[in-house]
């Protein structure tokens, strides 16, 4: 056993622990934060904020410069848009995203919309996941599928749409 011991030594268990430990590091390197930006590291569902902001202003643009009369959906193949609570036919005058918040599962942003017979803009948010498609939902209605309390098989009614 002692010849077998001698052989293993030079190459023996502390040079392996060294391989396997700079091999971890240089694995798991390229996937944390690389300080160039503020991604970090998150759930391979979620789109980076600068992917997760384009797709929220690709869908809020396609609803402001829909053809009359609008479409009932706003979806690309890139971007699925789910807001339930706007009103069919109400169109989207102008819209601003006023900024972006930490949030579990999603990105979220908070966006000014104006619409077409509405005296005040409207404060909404929109929380943004998944790739290939991105879906872009209005809070309420990511809260309601997430807590399984949309009833999907029929039109959402005035009081479904609220008053946001």
């Amino acid at each position: 056993m002692n010849s077998i011991a001698r052989r293993r030594r030079p190459g023996g268990l502390r040079s392996r622990l060294d391989i396997l430990v700079y091999g971890l590091l240089l694995a798991a390197g390229p996937t944390g934060c690389d300080g160039r930006n503020d991604e970090g590291t998150s759930p391979g569902y979620l789109p980076g904020w600068a992917e997760a902001r384009q797709a929220l202003e690709s869908a809020l643009a396609a609803w402001r410069d829909a053809p009359s009369p609008l479409p009932a959906s706003f979806d690309s193949p890139a971007v699925t848009f789910v807001d339930r609570r706007r009103r069919p036919g109400q169109r989207l005058l102008s819209f601003e995203v006023l900024g972006r918040s930490e949030v579990e599962n999603a990105r979220q942003f908070t966006v000014r919309l104006r619409l077409e017979n509405e005296v005040e803009p409207r404060l909404v948010r929109y929380n943004v996941l998944g790739r290939n498609p991105v879906w872009v939902f209005r809070l309420e209605d990511y809260e309601a599928i997430s807590h399984w309390e949309m009833d999907m098989s029929r039109p959402p009614s005035d009081t479904d749409r609220g008053s946001n």
